[in-house]
This record gives structure tokens, sequence and C-alpha cells, in this order.
């Protein structure tokens, strides 16, 4: 058997994901799946000892790797710190053009290869001639249409949960920062009666109410209703305030990759 390692660059973390190359396509309307996974910060080293394992415990061979990301220098540095002596040197995925993907927008080379990948795992699921909506929750959340042919065909960002905290407290000179664990302890007051709570209600209701907006609106462009998807850091704490069509799925950005190079 022969595996990939696909690694995804964002700009607070670093994923890996293994997958086994010979059931990338092996059935309709199902994604691949991620045999192993990890995530480090981005500016942590890479273990790479724990990577090996994976070689280790899955293969004799070294995988097969395909790299993308939105963070170009993180790219770089990845790639000048990769074990060459060990592993092949990753295929880098830079451009729409690479991926199995119809992209419907004004300039399709400056689109986050983060949301394209989304949408070419989204459509593995996207059921024939349905549209999707995919909210993906990170650093920034991104809510991004795909079409009822399975073209991607924009959406919005905006800040995510620990990007509006930082800002508040970064750019105030006394309201202190609030971390998105604080959000994920339960659904906050509305009413805060201290500075903590205020913020707290502030930052989750009031991306909440964002996203419902934003989906609600792409929604109304079309019949029939959407599927819903949700990857992302901040998937569990929006899902429950989504109605009940949501799908949630912890690896898709990965999925795209290994479903891109397995078409490629």
């Amino acid at each position: 058997m022969s595996f990939l390692l696909t690694i995804d660059v964002g700009n607070s973390r670093i994923k890996f994901g293994l997958f086994q190359r010979d059931n990338l396509l092996s059935a309709p309307h199902t994604l691949p799946v991620c045999l192993n996974s990890l995530a480090v910060a981005l500016g942590d080293s890479v273990p790479w000892p724990e990577l090996f394992a994976w070689q280790t415990e899955f293969a004799t061979q070294p995988p097969a790797s395909v790299l993308a990301g939105v963070n170009p220098p993180g790219v770089d540095k990845l790639l000048a710190d990769w074990p060459r002596a060990k592993w092949p040197v990753p295929t880098v995925l830079r451009s729409h053009t690479a991926l199995p993907l119809a992209v419907h927008v004004d300039v399709p080379e400056r689109v986050g290869i983060d949301r394209l990948l989304n949408a070419v795992a989204g459509n593995v699921l996207r059921p024939p001639g349905r549209p999707m909506l995919i909210v993906d929750s990170g650093t920034a959340t991104t809510v991004d249409y795909i079409g009822t042919d399975g073209a991607f065909e924009g959406g919005a960002i905006l800040p995510g949960f620990e990007l509006s905290a930082h800002s508040l407290h970064n750019y105030t000179a006394l309201l202190p920062f609030v971390p998105t664990s604080a959000l994920a302890q339960d659904d906050p007051q509305p009413l805060g009666r201290n500075t903590q709570d205020a913020i707290r209600s502030g930052l989750f209701w009031g991306h909440v109410g964002a996203v419902r907006e934003i989906l609600a609106r792409l929604a109304s462009r079309t019949d029939p209703e959407p599927e819903l998807l949700l990857p992302g850091g901040g998937a569990g704490l929006l899902a429950p305030h989504l109605g009940d069509r949501v799908h949630w799925t912890r690896h898709l950005q990965l999925q795209g990759m290994a479903l891109t190079a397995a078409r490629s």
C-alpha cells in the first residue's frame, strides 16, 4: 500500500494528515479517511519524529506529500526545513488551476487556496443539483457558496472568534483578552454583568448572528435549500446555532488536497 501526507499551512496552525492513496476515490459521496492527523502552532517546531513514526506504523516506503497554504512565508519555511534525506519534497498546490474545481469569481488567483480545497471536498458530499454553503471558522471565518453545478461562486470573509478578541484587546486601553477557550465552556449569557462576560457575549453572539445573516442571504439566492458544511476550529461553537442540516467534518482541507492529488 502507498500513502499520501497532506499539509495545510494556515495563519495560526500547520495541519498534517495521512491518507491511503489506494482508497482516495473508493466510494461515491464519501470523503477519504484521514488515518492520522496532528496540528502545531505556526512558528513551533514541526514534530518530525512523530511524522516519521506514521511511516513506521503504516508503510515501509516514504509517503508522497502534497502541501498548500494561505501563509506563503510559512509554506516557504516548511519547504526549507523539509527532511529531504528521508522524504521526497512535496508537491505544492499554489493555484486554482491545479484543482478539479471551476472558480467563478472576479480574480480566481486571489481566492485563498483553503477555501477552494474546502469546495473540492465539499463537492463529494454535495447532493447532485443542490448548492452548498461552507462555513470555515478559524483565524478568519469564511462563508462560501458552491453552486448547483459544483462551481465555487465566492462568499464572505469576517474575523474569526480569536482574531476579534485580539482586536478588542490590542486596540483598546482597558479591555482584556478573552480566548476562544472561554467561549467553549458554555454559551455566554447575552447580558454580561462584568467586562469579561460582556466581551464573551459580544464575541459569541455577534459572530453567530453575523454568520446566520450571511447564510440566510446566500441561501435566498437559490432553490433548493443549500446543504451546510462546517469544517474549521470554530465549528463546534457555531454548529449548535445553525440549524439541523449542518454537516460537521474535521479534515475538509486535507481531504480536498488528497482528492486533488488523486485526480491529477
